[in-house]
């Protein structure tokens, strides 16, 4: 409303006579009275004024000024200036909060894991090598035939990609990339399979030492899972074992306090001249080894011995030299578990570079339906086999899952032909 007919207005109110004026009370009388009522049109008049530029000019007959001058129909007005600006302030607020950059299929799973266009790349990752069960068929053809059931970790890596890529209760709410590392030796049908459930295949060379001889032959080729730390182009990388149940998102891993970057300790006495340079900086997060069924939930959190099940870590040239180093020294860590006791020996709590722990709810390794219940979202298991020591409440969600992943990929499958 512009300055001049908030004028004319007031002017109106305040001079018009009260025999032109209808009132729905009688006029005022007494002086007081008067001073009273001139004090509230100025009142308006001020209100008015203040408020002007929100308005249109507005047009009013001389004719219809007793009908404006009537405090109802003033208050009317105020009141519907006040709702429009009220409106108007509601739908800006709600636009200007919308994230066009969040993903709208999917709730987030995870309070902390709100992933923008300039969040640090990321990714989950796991290990496949070729098929190292003694009981699997000699041949791919073979194995295909029987839709790859004696490769228990070819399924779990299917499974873990259905799970971190399209489930709808554990699935990832930032479109997050699942690697997979393989050997040359993992047969291309196989990889091709993969790529076609959303993977995204990183062919790697192994990694071998002559002194270097695991306790379990299918554990020949796991020190290649160490090229992943050559893969610089991501700034942080979760790491999980394909066997493993996930039953809610994880993409807030990233963002655990223990994944923050660490400046590497100048401790003397941990520094060895026979291996590589330490990097200046390091960041390795991961959970102790529980060793067994009955460990409480939570877990104590002061385990010295990791488990590379489940690590996050931001890759390195500088730390995979250093690591290669180490193999180059027969006796410095314990072969049996290869890759495990190598970053044992180079992320030991006293050395330093020492493994940070992340939250454990993050994954649990021997795990029971406990954790499960008291809030632990992944699970560390061969739930393809039959080992009778599994918990049956968890092997059954993982066939459950198994079962999902078949459907949801035969269902697309069929749409793409």
């Amino acid at each position: 409303m512009s300055k001049f007919w908030t004028a004319e207005i007031v002017r109106k109110v305040t001079t018009t006579s009260a025999s032109r004026i209808s009132y729905p009370f009688k006029p005022f009388k007494s002086t007081h009275e008067s001073l009273h009522r001139a004090q509230a049109s100025r009142n308006a008049a001020s209100f008015a004024s203040t408020f002007h530029f929100f308005q249109p000019p507005i047009c009013f007959p001389s004719q219809d000024a007793t009908m404006i001058s009537n405090p109802k129909t003033v208050s009317l007005y105020i009141f519907l200036f006040l709702a429009s600006a009220l409106l108007t302030l509601t739908f800006q607020s709600s636009s200007h909060s919308s994230r066009p950059w969040l993903p709208t299929t999917r709730k987030s799973h995870s309070p902390s894991a709100h992933f923008g266009p300039n969040t640090p790349k990321v990714a989950f990752a796991t290990f496949l090598a070729a098929n190292a069960n003694p009981d699997g068929k000699p041949t791919d053809e073979e194995s295909a035939a029987v839709d790859d059931a004696d490769d228990g970790y070819f399924l779990g890596t299917r499974v873990l990609a259905y799970q971190l890529l399209h489930s709808r209760s554990a699935g990832t709410n930032a479109s997050i990339p699942f690697l997979v590392l393989c050997t040359r030796d993992v047969s291309k049908r196989k990889r091709d399979r993969l790529k076609r459930d959303g993977a995204t295949i990183v062919l790697v060379e192994k990694l071998q030492a002559e002194w270097v001889h695991a306790a379990v032959e299918r554990w020949a080729d796991v020190l290649a899972k160490l090229r992943l730390f050559q893969l610089t182009e991501y700034h942080k990388i979760a790491f999980i074992d394909a066997d493993t149940l996930v039953t809610k998102s994880l993409d807030g891993v990233f963002f655990d306090e223990a994944t923050l970057m660490q400046a590497t300790l100048p401790n003397q006495e941990q520094i060895k001249d026979d291996e590589a340079p330490l990097p200046r900086t390091y960041m390795f997060a991961t959970h102790g080894d529980y060793w067994g069924y009955d460990h409480a939930y939570p877990p104590v959190t002061d385990l010295s011995y990791l488990n590379c099940g489940f690590f996050v870590f931001t890759p390195s040239n500088a730390l995979f030299d250093y690591y290669i180093s180490l193999l180059k020294l027969p006796g410095r860590f314990d072969p049996g578990f290869p890759e495990q006791n190598l970053l044992n020996y180079a992320h030991r709590r006293d050395g330093n570079m020492p493994w940070k722990p992340l939250w454990y709810g993050w994954n649990v390794n021997w795990p029971m339906e406990k954790d499960w219940r008291g809030g632990a979202r992944s699970f560390h298991a061969k739930y393809w086999d039959g080992d009778p020591s599994h918990d049956p409440t968890l092997k059954g969600m993982w066939q459950q899952q198994k079962a999902e992943m078949e459907g949801f990929y035969r269902g697309r499958d069929v749409g793409r032909w």
